[in-house]
């Protein structure tokens, strides 16, 4: 067995710069036959115990005493501070069974949850129960109790201590990037490393023997020691632990970076890529906006060149075009990969035999040929292919895929395929939902949900405003009149027998919905609305986003906003000046940015924290993509507020009309939003408008449709 004192240990280590646990954890475990831990809340504890060198650890004899606190109500922590005894174990047997519970529950922590019942039965883990008083008086106590401090001893007696922002995590201290910083002293240095050593080896031990007065220490109570040994029953630590170790070189088999510096995979994404690869690589993976798809998709494409093969990246527009090659470069960065751009004016794969020798196979280089996808499609491109088993083919937002003119791409012979959208079912379109299937594979199970993604905070919470508001008098009569017209014309296309003339009144009617709908989309209490929201609940250094209907819509809000005295900026495909500068300008000064559709995709401000919504859409994608886009974490971020003002026309003159779709879908949608917001009381009113409507907006909440763009414009 190695000694603490074989090692030379850093006096300080920072994730940014150090790989914490090989060169600090693990071995510190390794050498130790003891370890204590002050670990902040008792689900904390399961992390100290979920690695790989806790065999070793254990086969030396080892023994963990950790201090640690339950979450308790603010009244249960009153009534112990009070010294009521009679509560008190029953206080601390109802907090420590729930936590038991809820860890065992989570899916990514049931099995280390299971191997620290087994480790506190085996009495290798033993745990104290901490309840801080009021320490406002005595800031050296606060202090030593919420520095997270540790100490390592060896057999010789040499020991480790660290203090610090020190979180172990189930998944690894390296990879997940929990470990902010940490000091560490060793005892055989002498001098001023021994003294620290010294204080905090009398710190944790005065604690765990209960000297401070401002510290209330409890033995686990025989209740809970009970139960945790129910739960431990029929379970061998041993196994437990080659489960998680298995657990884990998965996720280092993913990470898309083996680098330093760069972050691991999250659970669900982890879990994505061991299903896609169960589906011989041909998959679609539907996850909510701002649930890591890309680096998903990324960490495909690294397993994939590592494995020889030549990847073709097929992006809807120009800003993912860039932003790929882009993210590639950032995750994957530690390979030597060879770009090929082909749309918005990158014409490189034109050139004779270009485009054919870069998909062809290659035994040497690593090639990523991003596409835009109207290039990708065109005959001239796809005619320059080289086709086989060779060549991986991803699709962002791949429900794109599925249009009559871009499904063509579908005769292309590849090998591995994988699709990722937060939408992929089109919306009224079963065959080109179906086509897209066919090719890239049918959708991962389950999805990754927007519920999913707070409860595990890889989104932040957030609070929804659905604002409705009213037609003008002018707009409600226009409504009105054109409802009148196409209930006409349902009933003649109804009773029509002649199939030329009903194909006519058909296209008609298609047209007269979409005069319709154009009167929803502009309506003017929208603009009116979202400046008034913005004059009084707008605050300086503030980031705002406001999606618009068209130019007019834009313009109006932002020359109403700046007349307000507050910093707008415009962010549109045809906006004159730099688009790219616009958003760096906004994301470090903040203010408010007014745009169009082309923030749906791809582009994004996680340090957005308000967001309204003008633009009305019956397409479910766009709903979501909206809505979702400021719900990405940031620092200092801790929710997001969103606006959604819905313009909502008198129902009477619609009763008997059944195409309001537009009003119908998007409420249906909203109410979805609003049942996972922290205020889920918002959407009673949008329920009741809906049952006004003489709908039930449950049967429109799935489906993703492209429609053609133009034809709603």
């Amino acid at each position: 067995m190695s000694m603490l004192s074989d090692y030379e240990f850093n006096g300080s280590y920072n994730k940014l710069d150090d790989d914490v646990s090989a060169e600090f954890y693990l071995p510190c475990m390794r050498s130790s036959i003891s370890y204590d831990r002050i670990s902040g809340y008792f689900g904390s504890t399961v992390y100290i115990v979920a690695w790989d060198a806790l065999k070793e650890f254990i086969n030396n004899g080892g023994h963990i005493r950790v201090i640690c606190s339950p979450f308790l109500s603010v009244e249960d922590a009153k009534a112990i501070d009070d010294g009521i005894s009679a509560k008190t174990e029953a206080i601390l047997v109802n907090a420590l069974k729930k936590e038991i519970d809820s860890m065992l529950e989570m899916s990514y922590l049931s099995t280390p949850s299971r191997l620290l019942t087994c480790l506190i039965a085996n009495q290798i883990v033993e745990i104290k129960i901490a309840i801080p008083r009021n320490t406002s008086g005595n800031p050296a106590i606060e202090k030593l109790y919420h520095d997270k401090a540790g100490i390592f001893t060896d057999v010789a007696g040499n020991e480790v201590a660290f203090r610090g922002s020190f979180n172990e995590t189930y998944k690894g201290l390296s990879n997940d990037g929990n470990i902010e910083s940490a000091d560490v002293f060793q005892s055989w240095d002498g001098g001023k490393d021994a003294i620290r050593v010294k204080a905090i080896r009398d710190g944790f031990d005065r604690i765990w023997a209960g000297q401070y007065e401002a510290i209330k220490i409890y033995n686990m109570p025989d209740e809970v020691k009970t139960y945790v040994s129910r739960h431990a029953s029929g379970y061998k630590w041993e196994e437990l632990l080659r489960e998680i170790t298995v657990i884990k070189s998965k996720d280092e088999k993913w990470t898309p970076n083996k680098a330093k510096k760069v972050i691991g995979l999250k659970d669900h994404q982890t879990e994505a890529l061991e299903d896609w690869e169960k589906q011989n690589y041909r998959a679609v993976y539907q996850g909510c906006t701002g649930c890591g798809k890309t680096v998903i998709a990324i960490s495909a494409i690294r397993c994939q060149l590592d494995r020889g093969k030549t990847v073709l990246v097929l992006v809807p527009g120009k800003e993912l075009l860039y932003h790929w090659q882009k993210e590639i470069a950032r995750l994957i960065g530690d390979l030597d990969i060879n770009y090929m751009l082909c749309g918005d004016g990158n014409n490189l794969w034109r050139k004779p035999g270009a485009l054919p020798r870069w998909t062809a196979a290659s035994q040497t280089g690593k090639k990523v040929i991003i596409a835009m996808m109207d290039t990708a499609v065109s005959p001239e491109f796809m005619s320059k292919i080289t086709q086989g088993e060779h060549l991986f083919i991803i699709a962002d937002e791949v429900h794109r895929m599925g249009s009559l003119q871009r499904k063509k791409f579908f005769q292309i012979i590849s090998g591995p395929r994988f699709g990722v959208s937060a939408t992929p079912c089109r919306y009224n379109d079963p065959e080109g939902t179906q086509a897209i299937f066919d090719y890239f594979g049918t959708i991962l199970q389950p999805p990754y949900t927007l519920k999913r993604a707070i409860k595990e905070k890889v989104l932040t919470p957030y609070f929804y405003h659905p604002i409705t508001v009213a037609l003008t008098e002018t707009e409600q009569k226009e409504w009105d009149k054109i409802s009148k017209q196409i209930s006409k014309l349902y009933a003649s296309t109804a009773n029509s027998k002649n199939s030329d003339g009903s194909e006519k009144k058909s296209a008609f009617l298609d047209l007269m919905k979409i005069e319709r709908a154009r009167i929803i989309k502009k309506a003017a209490n929208k603009v009116m609305t979202a400046v008034d929201i913005i004059k009084h609940s707008y605050c300086d250094d503030q980031k705002w986003l406001v999606y618009c209907e068209d130019i007019t819509q834009l313009t109006q809000v932002c020359d109403a906003v700046r007349t307000e005295g507050i910093d707008s900026y415009v962010y549109y495909s045809d906006m004159p000046g730099s688009r790219e500068e616009t958003l760096e300008y906004f994301g470090l000064n903040g203010g408010v940015l007014v745009s169009i559709r082309c923030l749906d995709e791809g582009v994004d401000i996680p340090s957005t924290t308000h967001a309204i919504v003008l633009a009305s859409s019956r397409n479910p994608r766009e709903f979501i993509q909206r809505r979702g886009r400021i719900l990405r974490k940031a620092d200092n971020k801790s929710y997001s507020e969103l606006y959604d003002i819905i313009a909502v026309p008198n129902a009477s003159s619609a009763d008997a009309d059944k195409s309001m779709s537009i009003i119908v879908s998007e409420l249906a949608r909203a109410i979805e939003f609003g049942t996972y917001a922290q205020n889920p009381a918002c959407i009673a009113d949008l329920k009741t408008i809906a049952l006004r409507f003489g709908v039930d907006y449950k049967q429109f909440e799935n489906g993703g449709f492209e429609e053609d763009e133009e034809q709603l414009k």
